[in-house]
């Protein structure tokens, strides 16, 4: 399978469970009241961070992810039971985005980093809940709420002390081989590294992880190649090392991959480097010399090694701990800021002119959780109309006693409060 370092998945919260309309029943007490449980909260969903780089490849063919339902509530005030969690499990370092609004919604940078990415629904109250003095009986209860659903981007950043630096076949992952434990995959062909191979150095008591990252090519700021897969990868590490062919160019190369970084994230070329001049095998002590002369203008420290040989691994691996910097604290990504609404109530004629539609995600809302078709429901409903000022709108529109006024699913009947008040005066 090939590795994945962005996915596009959906994930839904479950749906939390409705309340109960019951009432207590028993053998001396022919006629209890209300006693209607409430519903269950429906499941949320996380995304929890392991180690284990592979851990987003195992998502490839799954696009939906669904959390479990709340369970209805039951009579003598018996809560529903809350719908099952629903964890993912990602590769740590993976960043979370709503495809929608671009928000950051998860930055997992530890293991065991757990974030909620989909709340799931509230749960409908029972009819016990609706008892009042003057509604000792409610014949209705409440439904409960969905759960959220998003579409996620997910984006693996390679969390790393060290990043190697390279065009294709200039000898990285033979690097990363010889310097660490890592066995990568390693032939003499551009884009044998399709997937980041990571190894662990060690100096004594000292340890670093390096990664070898797909190889960058010109252009690769601007989506060519396998470019802005090596450069998400290199935004975390501590330290670059450019691994530099000594038969291709080397000061050239140098530049090049300077300016492909530098139009991708500037920041980056602000971290320590090194330079590892690699395949030394290949020509004479001169022009080594000649080589390390014209990169020192670079300001870099330099390093001749043979992978293949061994050569230089030693120098290679203190200049590497020698340069590295503290490992800071990481902070995660920002979130974008939410987009702020004020939830207006609009009133609209339907198309047929004999009709009203009303907007408003608050009263939309409260009308999800109740049956239409129940009086009592409605009755209950036609409180919170008048009390957000629906029926003040509706009656500015020009709305007539009987004509049909639609909000979300459901259909009421509109009257005129003022005449009903007149009429009974």
């Amino acid at each position: 399978m090939a590795f994945r370092d962005v996915l596009d998945i959906v994930v839904q919260a479950g749906k939390g469970g409705d309340g109960a309309m019951s009432f207590l029943r028993l053998k001396y007490m022919p006629k209890g009241g209300p006693d209607g449980g409430h519903g269950g909260v429906g499941g949320s969903v996380f995304l929890e961070a392991i180690d284990d780089i592979s851990s987003l490849d195992r998502l490839v063919g799954k696009r939906l992810y669904k959390a479990g339902t709340g369970q209805q509530g039951e009579g003598r005030n018996k809560a529903g039971a809350k719908g099952q969690d629903l964890t993912i499990y990602v590769p740590v370092g993976t960043v979370a985005y709503d495809r929608d609004s671009g928000e950051v919604l998860a930055d997992l940078l530890e293991v065991g980093q757990r974030a909620l990415v989909a709340k799931g629904g509230m749960g409908g109250r029972g009819n016990s809940s609706f008892a009042t003095a003057k509604r000792r009986a409610p014949r209705f209860a409440e439904f409960g709420t969905r759960g959220e659903r998003r579409k996620l981007r997910l984006e693996l950043r390679t969390i790393a002390d060290v990043g190697l630096v390279g065009y294709p076949n200039a000898g990285k992952s033979s690097l990363l081989a010889a310097l660490s434990n890592a066995r990568p995959q390693i032939a003499s062909y551009p884009f044998t590294t399709l997937s980041p191979n990571l190894g662990v150095v060690e100096r004594g008591l000292e340890r670093a992880t390096l990664a070898d990252i797909p190889g960058i090519i010109e252009g690769a700021s601007e989506g060519k190649g396998l470019g802005l897969e090596f450069l998400r990868h290199i935004s975390r590490t501590r330290l670059l090392i450019y691994v530099l062919d000594i038969t291709e160019a080397p000061v050239e190369v140098l530049a090049s991959l300077q300016d492909e970084i530098h139009e991708y994230d500037k920041n980056l070329l602000m971290l320590p480097a090194l330079i590892a001049l690699n395949k030394i095998d290949l020509t004479t002590k001169d022009e080594v010399r000649e080589e390390i002369a014209e990169l020192t203008p670079a300001g870099l420290p330099v390093v001749a090694v043979s992978a293949l040989e061994g050569v230089g691994l030693s120098e290679m691996r203190d200049a590497l701990f020698d340069l590295l910097p503290q490992r800071p604290q990481l902070k995660p990504l920002k979130a974008a800021p939410k987009t702020v609404t004020v939830d207006h109530i609009r009133v609209g004629r339907d198309e047929s002119g004999r009709g009203w539609y009303v907007f408003g995600k608050e009263l939309e809302a409260i009308v999800s959780r109740f049956d239409p078709s129940n009086r009592e429901a409605v009755a209950y409903l036609q409180y919170h109309f008048s009390s957000l000022g629906v029926n003040k709108l509706l009656k500015k529109a020009g709305a007539q006693d009987g004509d049909n006024v639609q909000i979300g699913g459901a259909v009421f009947d509109y009257f005129d409060e003022d005449k009903a008040k007149a009429a009974e005066q």
